[in-house]
């Protein structure tokens, strides 16, 4: 029982820095399609009076794209107690972005801490997927602090 729960644990393990890296990627803002002057001092009043809702924040892809790998990178070479010594690499299968969400995909190997019968297999190869998008909150926010 012990042996599968080794599984277990390096998805997990896996799923975190797959999650890690999209959070990491999502959050670069697009600078240019924020502030493209669309906004003025009516904008906000208007949007809580007619209860518009917010649009996406916009995310550089480009820039995002190199954060989810640096993320990525630190979880596969980082030697933390925090995370998984088991998994040989985490590696992006797939990057899609569309400028309002991002989705990713990973792979890693992990070797196994037993024999399959019949078997010459020592490492299996385990999957992951996440994606994000980021969304303005509701609330009027006074020094970082959100009030309703």
């Amino acid at each position: 029982m012990t042996d599968v729960s080794t599984l277990i644990i390096a998805k997990r393990s896996l799923v975190q820095a797959t999650e890690a890296a999209a959070l990491r990627g999502v959050h670069t803002l697009d600078k240019a399609a924020y502030y493209q002057g669309k906004a003025n001092v009516f904008t906000v009043p208007l949007a809580a009076v007619t209860q518009r809702e917010h649009p996406d924040i916009p995310i550089d892809c480009t820039r995002g794209g190199f954060e989810v790998l640096l993320e990525l990178h630190s979880w596969s070479n980082d030697q933390s107690d925090l995370k998984w010594h088991q998994l040989k690499g985490v590696e992006l299968t797939s990057y899609l972005c569309d400028g309002q969400s991002l989705e990713i995909e990973t792979k890693s190997e992990v070797n196994l801490p037993f024999k399959i019968p019949f078997t010459s297999t020592n490492s299996v190869f385990l999957t992951a997927s996440a994606g994000t998008t980021n969304k303005v909150q509701e609330g009027f926010y006074l020094f970082g602090v959100r009030l309703r």
